[in-house]
C-alpha cells in the first residue's frame, strides 16, 4: 500500500484525502520519509523528445544532485558532454591471485603478475604495499605487474577508482592498449568496458599524464577534469567536471544524465547480473536522467521507468543462468 500510495502522490493521482493523510504520515514517521525521498528520486527520470527538453533536464539533474551533495558546486561546461558513474557498498573482496616468478636476468622482466576481478554486484578494494589502494566497479577486473626494477603497470577492463600514494620511488601506469595512464600522486577514476564505445578518466585529486605507447606525452589532466577517447576516432576530448559525479559508484549510487535506456540497461545488467532485451528498438534510444541507490532493486527501477515513460516489462526467473529481463 505505501509504494501505491507513493506513485499515486507522484503522478498527481492521488485524491485531497489521500494526499492529506499522506503528508501527516509523513511528517511523523521518518522511514516512510527516507523511502519516499529515493521513490522522488527515482521518479525524476525524465524522458528527453527533443533538444529544447535537455536544459530543462540538467537543471532538475542539478536540483537533484545538490540535495545529495549540500554545499558541493556542480559543474558542466556544455550540455552535450554527460557523465554517468555508479555505485558503492560495502561487500567482499572477490580477486584471483597468481604470482609469476621469474629470474632476474634485466631490468625490466616481470617479477610479480596478480589479477583481481569483480563479480556482478560486488565492489572489490585492492590495497597495494605502499598504502595505495584501488576499487573495482562491478564487472571488472585489473592485471597489476611488478618489474624487477620497480615499475607498476596495470591492465584493467570495467572501472577502477584509483587512490595511489605520492611517491618518487614507485612508477604506476595504466596501460589502455591505445595509450597509458601515469601516475603522478594521483586519485582518478577510469572507466573502459569493452563494449562501450570510448574511455572516460576523471581526476579527483593531483595529475595524471596520458601516454602514447611509445611514452610520447599526449596530455596532462589537472584537479577537476574530465577526459573522453573515442575508440574509433581515436580523439580525446577534455571538460571541466564535479569527479564525484564520475566517481558516484564509490558512494552506492547510479548516476544518469541524459543516458539512453539503452546505456542505462549495460550498467544495470553489470550490477544486477541479469540480461535485458529491449523489444521495442524505438525505445533504446529514449533518455534519462536521474540519480539512483544501488541498494535499490532492479524491480523498482523499472517500475519507475515504466512509470515515467509507459514502457512495459517482464522478468523471468531462470533456474539456471540469469534471470532475463524483457522491455517492450
Amino acid at each position: 500500500m505505501t509504494e501505491e500510495i507513493f506513485v499515486k502522490v507522484l503522478n498527481d493521482s492521488a485524491t485531497e484525502a489521500e494526499k492529506s493523510s499522506f503528508y501527516q504520515e509523513l511528517e511523523e514517521n521518518s522511514a516512510m520519509r527516507e523511502q519516499f525521498l529515493q521513490y522522488k528520486s527515482l521518479y525524476a527520470v525524465s524522458t528527453f523528445r527533443d533538444t529544447n527538453n535537455i536544459e530543462n533536464s540538467n537543471d532538475r539533474f542539478e536540483s537533484i544532485w545538490k540535495h545529495l551533495h549540500p554545499g558541493r558546486k556542480l559543474t558542466f561546461i556544455n550540455l552535450w558532454y554527460r557523465y554517468a558513474a555508479i555505485v558503492i557498498v560495502t561487500l567482499a573482496i572477490s580477486f584471483l591471485v597468481q604470482y609469476l616468478i621469474n629470474n632476474n636476468k634485466s631490468g625490466n622482466e616481470i617479477v610479480e603478475q596478480v589479477e583481481y576481478t569483480s563479480e556482478k554486484g560486488s565492489v572489490s578494494t585492492i590495497h597495494l604495499a605502499d598504502g595505495s589502494a584501488i576499487w573495482l566497479s562491478s564487472a571488472s577486473r585489473i592485471k597489476i605487474q611488478k618489474r624487477s626494477n620497480g615499475e607498476m603497470s596495470a591492465q584493467m577492463h570495467g572501472e577502477a577508482y584509483f587512490d595511489l600514494v605520492p611517491s618518487h620511488k614507485r612508477k604506476f601506469s595504466v596501460d589502455m592498449g591505445t595509450f597509458k595512464v601515469k601516475d603522478i600522486g594521483t586519485k582518478f577514476n577510469i572507466r573502459s568496458y569493452g563494449d562501450e564505445a570510448g574511455v572516460y578518466t576523471s581526476l579527483v585529486e593531483g595529475k595524471i599524464e596520458f601516454l602514447s605507447m611509445s611514452d610520447q606525452s599526449l596530455l596532462i589532466m589537472k584537479t577537476g577534469e574530465y577526459m573522453t577517447f573515442d575508440k574509433q576516432s581515436k580523439k580525446m576530448m577534455v571538460s571541466a567536471q564535479d569527479p564525484t559525479i564520475a566517481c558516484a559508484w564509490k558512494d552506492g549510487k547510479f548516476v544518469f544524465i541524459d543516458k539512453t535506456l539503452k546505456e542505462i540497461c549495460h550498467d544495470l545488467e553489470n550490477w544486477y547480473n541479469v540480461k535485458i532485451v529491449i523489444e521495442n528498438k524505438a525505445l533504446a534510444d529514449t533518455r534519462y536522467t536521474s540519480v539512483i541507490k544501488r541498494t535499490t532493486t532492479i524491480k523498482l527501477v523499472l517500475q519507475m521507468l515504466a512509470l515515467t515513460d509507459k514502457i512495459n516489462y517482464k522478468i523471468t526467473d531462470k533456474k539456471e543462468g540469469n534471470d532475463v529481463v524483457m522491455i517492450y
